[in-house]
């Protein structure tokens, strides 16, 4: 007696057809559910810089008067990257406008970008500045795990390793 002989029993086609059915609306709610759960489940956005100072700060051990030196930078990263925004983006506002247009000037989006990078770049040169002088009220120890924990992107790494 072969498999075939069996499914061709008059009894056996309506168990099979019933199997078989089964079997497709499981493996289709599986996927289906799969494709929800990808939709819930998006990747988690970047922190802000102040986001990621306060995860750094109780890793730190800072005694009292480094945890002033520390509130200090963390007021200067917060206004220096408000300042930062509201000098940029109207400059990059415009020369998306200017893009917009038919008739648009390349030459002039061109020079609001690299105004807009100019900017960027003088915060940067600020935060610099701001760093070092935090940095250096901070032991040897302090300042090393400061920048291993500055330069770690925990969401980039947990999309590369794929996991979660």
């Amino acid at each position: 007696m072969t498999a075939v002989s069996i499914a061709m029993r008059p009894g056996s086609r309506r168990h099979l057809f019933w199997v078989i059915l089964v079997l497709s609306l499981a493996l289709n709610l599986c996927f289906i559910a799969g494709a929800l759960w990808i939709r819930v489940q998006e990747p988690p956005l970047p922190m802000s810089p102040e986001q990621r100072l306060h995860q750094i700060e109780p890793q730190l051990a800072l005694n009292p008067q480094q945890k002033a030196a520390f509130d200090e930078y963390a007021r200067t990263v917060r206004s220096g990257m408000q300042s930062m925004r509201e000098a940029v983006e109207p400059v990059v506002a415009n020369a998306w406008s200017e893009l917009a247009k038919p008739d648009a000037d390349e030459a002039k989006v061109m020079l609001l970008f690299d105004q807009a990078g100019d900017q960027r770049r003088a915060f940067r040169r600020e935060l610099g500045t701001a760093t070092f002088a935090f940095l250096a009220k901070l032991s040897p120890e302090q300042r090393a795990k400061f920048v291993e924990l500055a330069r770690q992107r925990p969401w980039a790494k947990r999309h590369q390793d794929g996991t979660q």
